[in-house]
C-alpha cells in the first residue's frame, strides 16, 4: 500500500481506539466492581448475641435482633461476608466478615426492603380440598423495619390490617415471626431499578431449616405453658372432615396432620391453642381432662349447679371451657374473686389467638359449656 494511502488508515485506526478507550477501561472497571452475591437473613437474642440462621424459640419477654448478612465480591471470587453485627455464624460455622452496612464502594449504596413472612388468609373452616389454598404464606412488605442490613424492630402483623388490632401479650412480642429480605444495590436511593438485587430464603422454604423464624413464648402466669405464645400471630382455621378424624384434614394438601402444622408453627385451632396453653402439646389426650361439670353463661353471669364459682377454689388459671369444638383457656379473674363473663380468657375461633373476655368470645347472648381441668 502506498504511503499516502496509508495514512488515513492509521488516522483512521487512532480515532478508533481513542473512541474505544474509554469504553474498554468503563468495561475493566465494571468488570472489577464487587457484585452482590448472596443475602442471608440472621437473628441473634439477648442471651445469644450470636446472629445465625434457622429458627429461634426466645423466652417471654427477651429481645431479638435480626439483620442481612450479605455476601458480595469480584467474578469469579467466592467473595466475603459483610454485616453491621458483631459475630455471625453461617451454614454452622463462625465466619469472619466485613463489619458494615454501606457498601465498600463510593457511588453506590444498599437498600433494604424487610418482610414479613405471613398466612395469606386469617382463619375459617379447613376442609382437604381448601387447606393449600388457605394456608398459602406470602409476603408482607414491613416498612417499620428500617431500610438497613441491621432491622430497626421486628415487623408488626400485616394480614390482619383489616380486622383492627387484637390483644397479644407483651404487644408485638409474642407469636411467630418469619423474616425475609431482599437487597438492592442503587446508585440513588430514589433510583427505581437497582443496578443489582439478591434475595433471602422466600416463602417457598418456610420448612428449610435454615430459613429464619422466631417463635416468642408468653408469660401468662401460673397454669399457662408459656409456649402458647408461640401460636399468636398464626391463622386460626377449625378442621372439618367428612370422611375421617378432624385432624386428618390436612394431609391430602401437605402430607402432614393438622397437629404437626401446629407444631412446626403454622397454623392453630380452638382446640389445639387450648391443647398448648394446659399441656405444650397440640396433641392433648382427652383422658387427661377431668370435668368439672357444666356451666351456663350469659352476658352478665356464669353459674353452675352449686351456684357462683370462686377462683383460687372451684376455679383455676389453665382450666377450660369446652363449648363443642370451641375451647377457651381461663386465664386470670377481673378483681371480684367470682367467675364471670369480665374475666380474661384465651380464645381462638376463625382468625388468630387472641386474649379477651370470656363475654366477648361468646357467638350468642348464652351458652353451655362444660368447665374441664388438665391432671398434671
Amino acid at each position: 500500500m502506498a504511503s499516502d494511502s496509508k495514512l488515513p488508515v492509521v488516522i483512521f485506526g487512532v480515532l478508533v481506539a481513542l473512541i474505544a478507550i474509554p469504553f474498554l477501561l468503563a468495561h475493566l472497571r465494571e468488570q472489577r466492581r464487587p457484585l452482590l452475591i448472596e443475602a442471608r437473613v440472621v437473628t441473634a437474642s439477648a442471651a445469644d448475641p450470636v446472629f445465625r440462621e434457622g429458627e429461634r424459640h426466645i423466652p417471654a419477654g427477651e429481645s431479638v435482633e435480626a439483620a442481612v448478612a450479605l455476601r458480595f465480591g469480584r467474578r469469579g471470587e467466592d467473595g466475603r461476608w459483610m454485616s453491621p453485627i458483631e459475630r455471625l455464624v453461617i451454614d454452622g460455622r463462625n465466619t469472619d466478615h466485613e463489619r458494615s452496612g454501606t457498601w465498600p464502594e463510593a457511588g453506590r449504596s444498599l437498600r433494604v426492603f424487610w418482610f414479613s413472612v405471613e398466612c395469606a388468609n386469617l382463619g375459617g373452616a379447613l376442609t382437604a380440598e381448601n387447606a393449600r389454598e388457605r394456608l398459602e404464606y406470602r409476603t408482607f412488605l414491613a416498612p417499620e423495619m428500617g431500610r438497613g442490613l441491621l432491622a430497626e424492630r421486628l415487623p408488626e402483623a400485616h394480614n390482619d390490617d383489616h380486622v383492627g388490632p387484637q390483644q397479644v401479650p407483651e404487644q408485638d412480642i409474642a407469636g411467630t415471626v418469619r423474616l425475609y429480605a431482599r437487597v438492592e444495590l442503587v446508585e440513588a436511593e430514589d433510583d427505581v431499578r437497582p443496578l443489582q438485587a439478591v434475595t433471602t430464603l422466600g416463602s417457598d422454604a418456610i420448612f428449610d431449616p435454615k430459613f429464619p423464624s422466631i417463635y416468642h413464648s408468653a408469660d401468662l402466669g401460673d397454669g399457662i405453658d408459656g409456649s402458647v405464645g408461640e401460636l399468636f400471630r398464626l391463622p386460626g382455621f377449625e378442621p372439618r372432615s367428612e370422611t375421617g378424624p378432624w385432624n386428618d384434614v390436612t394431609v391430602a394438601a401437605f402430607g402432614r396432620p393438622f397437629t404437626d402444622l401446629v407444631s412446626e408453627r403454622l397454623v392453630v385451632s380452638s382446640r389445639t391453642l387450648a391443647s398448648v396453653a394446659v399441656s405444650g402439646s397440640p396433641d392433648l389426650d382427652p383422658a387427661d381432662l377431668a370435668s368439672l361439670g357444666r356451666l351456663e353463661v350469659t352476658t352478665d353471669k356464669v353459674t353452675s349447679r352449686g351456684g357462683t364459682l370462686h377462683w383460687g377454689t372451684e376455679v383455676n388459671p389453665g382450666d377450660l371451657l369446652v363449648e363443642g369444638d370451641r375451647w377457651r383457656v381461663l386465664l386470670e379473674d377481673d378483681g371480684n374473686g367470682d367467675l364471670d363473663p369480665a374475666d380474661a380468657v384465651l380464645h381462638c375461633w376463625g382468625r388468630p389467638p387472641e386474649m379477651t373476655t370470656l363475654w366477648a368470645s361468646l357467638e350468642n347472648e348464652t351458652a353451655t359449656m362444660e368447665l374441664m381441668r388438665h391432671e398434671r
